[in-house]
């Protein structure tokens, strides 16, 4: 900031009725050298929780962003931090390249010494390194990379110092400087207990004071007050938190006063200067930022009370990488005319399907095509009768062929980009179909771990070749059963909010999320500490489960029977041995024993029978999340969706959503069960607690587990 633009941003601040000053001018090179003191503090725990964070989902983190992308850290510091995300970028794509941009020259150097330590490997021209204010250096980096993929990285929580609504600005304007096609990888402080977040910013050396006088002081210079002008003797360090505003203010109380007659300015006796904000976000305050920003919230870290990290990615580019993975996995599957899921349409049916449903939503259906009205919606027919099904577009008699199907979409797509261009497309609308197609990659990820299965039947070559396989007879005598899946961690009874606050124009869910619903858990229950696994399922296998029919409701039990169904659809039984498939591997049952099974809920109801226990209901699982403080029930949220034996029905006061009404009312049929959490096929954009996933309980495709549950009073 040149002298003259400084001195007219302080006084600007100094004439305001809140008098402040710019928070830039902390982070000179003196400031810069107390603010790493401060990251050395037991109180602020902003630099432990980032470092655990990236410790914990460094690798997670880097395989979200995109392959060959040239990293850019605003702010960088000395790059301590960043050094651990860099060797998972490296581990992850193969190599990786840094810019760091900064105005300290000192932690320039310095972070130049860590990353040459810290990341082996990372070759000195690899790093690159940039004196300069945010936009002039991102200016500099587009103009020396015109063509590189940027993924933009902004660490330390220090978006804090802006308010929400600059936050949104600086964020639409770095998307500006440096093209659509970035990615935005930023960490955020949580709203959390007053105490914890006073202490961080009061700590009782009086470093953090120091660093806000400093600021202080380099203001009055600015304008033209030497330090023996200033009477920084009487200045006192106050720390507020504003639960409002939900931020950290940081004020210089001038207890006697200063007068500015160089600029008819007076700073009364008594009076305070904000000189430094640290805002702190919310699940929903972060989503309405990037809604604001015009960006998709790609990929989401953390704790949601702690400390968080996001990436964000611009809205037309978050479609088109949507687009790429969709295609990816269709360049995977040979016969697009193959329907490897009775209940479902072929596959070439889903490619075509996501791109005119989209083309509805953004374009509009005024001009529709045939192929357009073909590939309008999908169908989820009922499973125990499937000519009965919610309304859909005809079956074809002729499916179009591949070649006039990837015609169609690239037509499509180019219509929709066109119309996405003229910049009249909502985040909102963009986030429906970025969530609908996703969700679609799932269900393909199903479709083709059941195509592996049966080509892996088909072909049985090579299984007698694996060693050490145990015969069916002696199977039963081989598994014992895991203790853990007996019901044994209590979860006290009480009140829980299902649901999330009430959506609107500036915060994505869908219908069915909302609104927050009160209610409770009546009666303590017990769970077990992990979900069912491969092995204890196969004991339920080998000692009749499945030919037991008093551990099945009738109708189940009659579906499975008739259909011939004796293990879980992901398994096959080659030669009197299990094996489990996914969407990438196909292991004998012996090398995965431990992991969660996925079956149907009619099937986890038959198992949790058998243990004389049940499945949870959706409220209790929030209890869960809400009381299991020491984290004792193991990977409820992840590895695999978890079933509930709760009816998927709207909360009181549900409205459905006007962009995609059917998307949940068509299925309030009493059929469907809802799951919580998500599968390892799940997009990490869509891994929030409020999302209500829901499929019909005989429906055997989904990677959904279950754990055994026991109320305590009856």
């Amino acid at each position: 900031m040149a002298a003259d633009r400084k001195s007219e941003t302080v006084l600007k601040g100094l004439r305001k009725q809140q008098k402040e000053i710019p928070f830039s001018l902390l982070y000179d090179m003196k400031g810069s050298q107390i603010y790493e003191e401060i990251t050395h503090l037991e109180e602020y725990y902003l630099f432990n929780a980032e470092f655990e964070l990236f410790k914990e989902n460094a690798l997670d983190i880097a395989d979200s962003i995109i392959p060959g992308s040239l990293l850019v850290e605003l702010g960088c510091g000395t790059a301590l931090k960043t050094a651990s995300l860099l060797n998972a970028i490296k581990e992850v794509h193969g190599r990786c390249r840094y810019v760091g941009i900064d105005v300290s020259e000192v932690a320039l150097n310095e972070a130049r010494r860590n990353l040459t330590d810290l990341v082996p490997g990372l070759k000195p021209n690899a790093i690159e390194l940039i004196q300069a204010d945010f936009f002039k250096g991102l200016q500099q980096v587009k103009r020396s990379h015109p063509l590189e993929t940027l993924c933009i990285t902004w660490l330390g929580s220090s978006v804090g110092n802006l308010s929400k609504e600059d936050a949104v600005e600086f964020f639409k304007n770095v998307v500006s400087a440096v093209g659509s096609t970035c990615q935005l990888l930023i960490c955020m402080d949580m709203w959390k207990n007053p105490e914890t977040l006073y202490s961080a910013y009061h700590d009782q050396h009086g470093v953090t004071e120091r660093f806000i006088k400093h600021g202080m002081q380099n203001a009055l210079s600015c304008i033209g007050y030497a330090p023996a002008e200033q009477n920084a003797d009487s200045w006192t360090y106050e720390v507020e938190i504003n639960k409002i505003f939900k931020r950290v203010e940081m004020y210089i109380n001038f207890t006697k006063g200063l007068s500015l007659q160089k600029h008819q300015l007076e700073i009364r006796a008594g009076e305070r200067i904000l000189v430094e904000f640290a805002t702190k976000y919310t699940s929903n305050s972060i989503k309405d930022i990037a809604t604001n920003s015009c960006c998709h919230l790609s990929g989401y870290w953390g704790n949601n009370s702690y400390y968080t990290c996001q990436l964000l990615v611009p809205g037309a580019h978050a479609l088109a990488q949507c687009w790429t993975d969709t295609d990816e996995l269709f360049q995977g599957i040979p016969n697009w005319n193959s329907k490897p899921i009775d209940l479902r349409h072929p596959y070439l049916f889903y490619y075509g399907h996501v791109c005119a449903f989209t083309k509805l939503k953004i374009v509009g259906g005024k001009e529709a095509s045939e192929l357009d009205n073909v590939f309008s919606r999908g169908m989820d027919p009922d499973v125990l009768d499937p000519s009965h099904c919610h309304g859909h577009p005809p079956v074809p008699p002729n499916w179009p062929s591949r070649e006039a199907l990837i015609n169609y979409v690239t037509r499509t797509r180019m219509m929709i980009l066109k119309e996405t261009a003229k910049g009249k497309v909502t985040t909102r609308i963009l986030s429906i179909v970025i969530e609908h197609e996703r969700m679609h990659q799932e269900t393909l990820i199903y479709m083709i771990t059941q195509d592996r299965k049966m080509s892996f039947e088909e072909r049985r070559v090579g299984i007698r070749k694996l060693p050490l396989l145990i015969s069916q007879k002696g199977l039963i005598s081989m598994i014992s059963m895991d203790h853990n899946i007996e019901p044994e961690v209590m979860i006290e009874a009480g009140d829980v909010d299902l649901g999330v606050d009430s959506w609107d124009l500036t915060t994505f869910v869908w219908d069915n999320e909302g609104p927050v619903f009160h209610t409770k858990v009546s009666e303590p229950f017990l769970v077990a500490a992990k979900p069912v696994s491969i092995k204890d399922f196969l004991c339920f296998i080998t000692q009749g489960g499945y030919t037991n029919q008093n551990l099945w409701r009738k109708e189940d039990f009659a579906y499975f029977s008739e259909n011939g169904f004796r293990c879980p659809a992901t398994w096959s039984l080659v030669e009197n041995e299990y094996f489990v498939h996914g969407f990438d591997s196909s292991k004998h049952w012996t090398e995965v024993a431990e992991e969660p099974v996925y079956v149907s809920l009619a099937e986890a109801e038959a198992f949790c029978r058998w243990m004389n226990c049940r499945v949870m209901k959706e409220e209790e699982y929030q209890r869960i999340l809400d009381c299991d403080m020491n984290g004792e029930v193991v990977g409820l949220r992840g590895g695999g969706w978890e079933w509930t034996s709760t009816h998927f029905y709207s909360f009181p006061g549900f409205q459905e959503m006007a962009e995609y009404r059917e998307y949940s009312t068509d299925f309030f049929d009493g059929k469907h069960y809802v799951l919580k959490g998500y599968s390892d096929a799940t997009h990490k954009s869509m891994r929030r607690d409020s999302f209500r996933n829901f499929y019909q309980r005989q429906y055997r495709y989904v990677f959904a587990k279950f754990r055994c549950c026991r109320s305590v009073l009856s």
